[in-house]
């Protein structure tokens, strides 16, 4: 129907739904596509009562039901028009059942798109009549049943879409007769069990797909039938078991998905039919061993992926038949050697990846039949030369990958045979010796050499690079840039020299000419001098921020194409210039002293920011030379209102953030001139009222936050001209809202967040807010809302009532009106009752926050249909026990938050899938965990051991553990978790750490909190380098002395905090020379002379070194009498 037509059937439509809902409604239509929105809420008759008449000439019908809200199907649609309309789109209608009924007359119909509604059953024979059916998409509803016999009658049928539903059981006769079926979708549901000959009359199947789900074991009659299927996906199952026979009837399969599933063991012959399979992945199992006959028939295989299993060893025949290979990827395993006859039939193979094993050495000739290898990723193994000609005949490698390896010695011919080599990468190496030859005679584009610690290069290093066009050195020891170490460089477009020790770059960069971005960042540079970039004539983008610097440097007004400088978290007292800087479009300022705007110079500027400085005022014309300016943020500075008039000549700007000023007060003439001004943030800026007409200069805005302020009232004409506004933040505010009409007049609104001290919710405030999506209400004070508040917001996704303490019952309702919510926050109100039921309409829910709430018990059916739930918050509710079971349809679970409860005992199982689980204040005595769990906080209860559910061939992979305040005497409970990088074990009982221990165990460790333990004694026997620790805290202790020698093995140790032990006194300058990266130390709790801490304030300040407070609790707060540079003295 043309698009005339269109608006004329629809109008009609929606003039008769408006004009009388007690009469039959009639629909005509006379084109080929008619479209139709419903409201079924509007229909007094009911949705069955509509009359479809439609009356194409010739050829059929295409209807589309787009953008109606309606609960199934018209029974009408096809009961009159049944032989004309061959596709039906009713997607996301909000559909909630369908029935056979409604398509028992739709003979011709070929297509049906029902996806993304609310279907939760396929009845059995729901389209026996619709014979000439070829399509259906039925996805993303919350399908639970499918009749055994709901597809019978579809032998035309080619392709069924049932993913991203909750379908558990597939009938044993679903699928028969399906018989010209080429695409079967049933991935993202959660399926168990897959029985023999279920896919059984499939004859013409080429792709098969059902990944997401939570298959077990694959029986050798689970793929019976389908002697045509081609792509086979299986990933991110729980497949544990697959018998030998499994594949055997899939002869003509090229790709085999099984990545991700508990596979530990494969039969010698399970691939053994699939010769024409080029595409196997394996990635992600628990595979420890692979069979050497596995790959023998799989003569076809282009792609093979294994990573992320347990494997430690290749047999050398293992790929003896693969010699079409093309890919191999094995990265995260436990390889400890490469045999030199493991890739001997591998002359296709381009692409190796071997990153994260334990490949110590690696023996001349391994790689030397790899003749067409062209990316190689040795990157975190254990290797620590790569000397001898180990690369001598690929000369086809491009690129190459050592990151994270033990390489010291960079020496000249250990790159030689790589004539190609274009990419170096070789990051995370603690490099001792270069030779000056290394990279001779390779013309190299990219190399990257970040946190190897070098201090200097051989001024020959680079003297063969002309090619060079990226080099990153990022993190490394370099206190000065040589010229002419890096003058060869004549080619290089970006130079990565931050997180060095560069005090200064003088005039080495003058012939890097083609120099397009440079990174300085985190360096130790206070000035530079004038010419420093003088001849960097096409540098666009460059990067000063936390450095030393007072002011912007003379040397980058020089810059004719600089586009991006950012010189943020310096000491900067000025933005103004010399001159220079027209060129400019991003000018990142903030985190500096400045005090005032002065952006004369920047005559292109289009983004500015300024935040956190010291500006208190706007000088009239500050921006007439940057009338370009499209955002600008002056958050965090010291500015007053009214500010009338400060930005009338940024008519272009669309983005202004003034949060965190103590403006007071704001008037029409603030923000005049700004017409294009799209985003308002006045958040924390002491504003106690809004003008009615305040910002009718702006009716273009479209987000506007003003939060933490004080507004006793937000009525009617304060918001009045924002007829575009989507999102409205008045969160923090200081009064109770008194009047928000307001807010009640804005239709397109998306997101609403409204915080305050007891305040009434309108009855009306959603009544025309069909379009919203985020609704937040923190502070109100209703017992009960309306039933019918939240029934014109079917889209909303995010739903948050919080400090409500009036609100004490959930209607079993409640939610029945968004069943569309992703998450949902009920924190800190009165429910004491959950009723079964009452979250069951959210079957999309991913977050749900019910702490703080006085709950006590909790149904076990409470969660039973809330399938997607993956981050549950009870933290707070009084729960002394859970029901068992209660967890047990959460598949998906990954974050649970138990925290300040009485639970003395966990119920087991539901572990199994949680990856982060909260337990502080329980009063826990004894605690096993999954071996699976990542994160796992334990604060304030009554433990002295932690234990692991585990198997023999299983091991933990807790990274994070918070275990403070408990009854820990010893680190034998922390030692054992391997993958640990971050473990607080404050206010224990230790009366000694043995950091040798620790040092060989806990080698992935980054921060460590022993405080406060009543620790004597610091054992260093065995100590060994843990290069990764970078943060200690041994604070408030009873160390007698500060053990320097001992912190010699921390080398990376950047921030340490010792006060509060029994000594007053320590070595500055050996401590600055021990540890060469710290940055920060942490001297409070103990009673310093101030005459002691005035000796370390220059050593400090030559190092670079800052102190740093921990944040004191609330109600210890301490005084001093006297202190020095904030650390309390005598």
């Amino acid at each position: 129907m043309g698009s005339i037509a269109r608006s004329i059937a629809m109008a009609v439509l929606l003039c008769l739904v408006g004009a009388s809902l007690t009469e039959d409604m009639q629909y005509e239509c006379l084109e080929n596509e008619c479209e139709l929105v419903l409201r079924e809420d509007e229909m007094a008759g009911g949705i069955h009562a509509i009359r479809f008449t439609l009356s194409v000439e010739k050829g059929f019908v295409e209807f589309n039901l787009g953008r109606s809200r309606i609960s199934t199907i018209p029974n009408p649609l096809f009961a009159a028009n049944g032989n004309k309309i061959d596709v039906l789109d009713a997607s996301e209608v909000d559909l909630q059942y369908v029935t056979p009924e409604t398509f028992a007359n739709a003979s011709v119909l070929r297509i049906l798109r029902l996806q993304q509604n609310r279907i939760s059953v396929l009845p059995n024979y729901l389209l026996a009549n619709a014979t000439s059916l070829t399509r259906l998409n039925a996805g993303s509803n919350r399908i639970v049943d499918v009749g055994e016999f709901a597809f019978q009658g579809l032998q035309n049928l080619k392709e069924l879409r049932l993913s991203r539903n909750k379908i558990r059981n597939l009938p044993r006769k679903l699928f028969a007769g399906l018989v010209k079926l080429t695409d079967l979708n049933i991935d993202r549901n959660r399926i168990v069990d897959l029985s023999g000959g279920l896919f059984e009359n499939l004859a013409e199947l080429n792709e098969l797909y059902l990944s997401f789900n939570y298959i077990e074991k694959l029986s050798n009659t689970a793929f019976t039938g389908m002697p045509l299927l081609k792509k086979l996906a299986l990933q991110n199952n729980r497949i544990s078991t697959i018998e030998a026979n499994a594949f055997k009837p899939l002869a003509k399969l090229k790709n085999l998905w099984l990545q991700s599933n508990n596979l530990k063991v494969l039969a010698p012959d399970m691939f053994s039919s699939l010769s024409l399979l080029t595409d196997l992945d394996l990635s992600q199992n628990s595979l420890t061993d692979l069979p050497k006959e596995l790959f023998r028939y799989t003569i076809s295989l282009e792609e093979l992926k294994m990573k992320n299993n347990s494997i430690e060893q290749l047999d050398d025949d293992l790929f003896n038949n693969l010699q079409k290979l093309e890919e191999l990827e094995m990265e995260n395993n436990n390889l400890q050697s490469l045999n030199g006859t493991l890739f001997k039939n591998l002359r296709k193979l381009d692409t190796l990846l071997l990153e994260s094993n334990s490949i110590a050495t690696i023996e001349p000739g391994t790689f030397d039949q790899l003749k067409s290898l062209q990316v190689l990723d040795l990157n975190d193994n254990g290797i620590t030369s790569i000397e001898g000609g180990l690369f001598r005949k690929n000369k086809n490698i491009e690129k190459l990958f050592l990151n994270n390896n033990n390489i010291g010695i960079l020496k000249a011919g250990s790159l030689d045979g790589m004539t190609k080599l274009e990419e170096i990468y070789m990051d995370n190496n603690e490099i001792q010796s270069i030779d000056g030859n290394f990279l001779q005679p390779l013309q190299i584009k990219i190399l990257s050499l970040d946190d190897c610690g070098i201090k200097m290069f051989p001024k020959s290093f680079f003297s063969t690079q002309q090619s060079l066009r990226t080099l990153s050195l990022k993190g490394n020891k370099l206190t000065h840039v040589d010229a002419e170490t890096f003058g060869p460089l004549t080619r290089l477009k970006n130079l990565d020299l931050s997180k060095n020790r560069i005090r200064n770059i003088s005039t080495s960069l003058a012939n890097l000419s083609h120099l397009d971005l440079l990174d300085l960042s985190d360096n130790l540079i206070r000035e530079l001098p004038d010419n420093a970039f003088s001849k960097l004539k096409r540098l666009t983008k460059l990067n000063i921020n936390n450095n030393y610097l007072e002011a912007i440097p003379k040397a980058v007004t020089v810059l004719p194409k600089l586009s991006f400088l950012t010189l943020e978290n310096n000491q900067i007292k000025s933005s103004a210039t010399e001159g220079g800087l027209t060129s400019v479009q991003e000018l990142y300022l903030s985190d500096n002293e400045i005090t005032s705007v002065d952006i004369k110079q920047y005559t292109n500027l289009d983004e500015l920011y300024l935040g956190n400085n010291r500006i208190e005022s706007i000088s009239n014309g500050s921006f007439s030379a940057s009338t370009h300016l499209t955002t600008l943020d002056l958050s965090g500075n010291r500015l007053f209102g009214p500010l009338e008039r400060s930005f009338s000549e940024l008519w272009k700007l669309r983005s202004l953030d003034l949060d965190n000023n103590p403006l007071g007060i704001v008037t029409l003439e603030t923000f005049s001139g700004l017409e294009s001004l799209d985003d308002l943030s006045l958040k924390n800026t002491s504003l106690t009222k809004i003008d009615t007409n305040l910002f009718g200069v702006s009716p273009s805005l479209d987000k506007l936050d003003l939060s933490e302020n004080k507004f006793p009232a937000f009525n009617l004409g304060a918001l009045y001209h924002f007829k575009r506004l989507r999102e409205l933040y008045i969160n923090g505010n200081g009064a109770s809202f008194e009047d928000l009409s307001g807010v009640e007049t804005i239709e397109a609104i998306k997101a609403i967040s409204l915080s305050a001290e007891n305040w009434d919710v309108p009855s009306d405030l959603l009544r025309n807010k069909e379009n919203l999506k985020e609704l937040y209400m923190q502070g109100p004070r209703f017992n009960s809302l309306p039933a019918d508040f939240m029934n014109r917001t079917r889209e909303l996704k995010k739903l948050s009532i919080s400090d409500n303490k009036n609100f004490k019952m959930l209607p079993s309702t409640f939610f029945e009106d968004v069943p569309y919510l992703v998450e949902l926050t009920l924190s800190n109100n009165s429910l004491s009752v959950l009723k079964p039921g009452v979250f069951d309409p959210l079957v999309l829910l991913e977050l749900l926050d019910i702490s703080d709430n006085p709950l006590v018990t909790l149904d076990k059916e409470l969660f039973a249909k809330t399938y997607s739930l993956k981050d549950l918050i009870l933290r707070n509710t009084n729960l002394t026990v859970l029901p068992l079971g209660i967890f047990d349809s959460l598949d998906d679970l990954a974050t649970l938050d138990l925290s300040e409860n009485h639970l003395s005992a966990l119920p087991t199982g539901f572990q199994n899938t949680v990856l982060v689980l909260g337990l502080d204040s329980n009063g826990l005595t004894s605690l096993k965990i999954s071996p699976t769990l990542e994160g796992l906080s334990v604060d304030d209860n009554k433990l002295s051991s932690i234990e692991v559910d585990q198997s023999e061939d299983s091991f933990s992979i807790l990274t994070q553990l918070s275990a403070a305040r408990n009854r820990f005497t010893n680190f034998d409970s922390f030692v054992k978790f391997r993958a640990l990088n971050f473990l607080d074990a404050s206010f224990n009982n230790f009366s000694e750490i043995d950091t040798g221990l620790i040092s060989s165990q806990l080698l992935a460790l980054r921060e460590l909190n022993v405080s406060d333990c009543n620790l004597r004694l610091i054992k260093s026997d065995g100590n060994r380098q843990q290069t990764t620790l970078t943060h200690l805290d041994i604070s408030n202790n009873n160390l007698t002395s500060l053990e320097i020698g001992a912190l010699s093995t921390l080398p990376s140790l950047q921030s340490f905090v010792f006060g509060g032990n029994l000594f007053d006194s320590f070595a500055i300058s050996n401590l600055l020379a021990t540890l060469p990266e710290l940055r920060n130390i942490g001297l409070a709790g103990t009673q310093w002379k101030c005459e002691f801490l005035r000796s370390l304030e220059k050593p400090m300040q030559e190092s670079f070194v800052n102190y740093s407070f921990k944040p004191q609790e609330e109600g210890n707060q301490k005084t001093c009498a006297k202190d020095f540079n904030g650390v309390c003295c005598v």
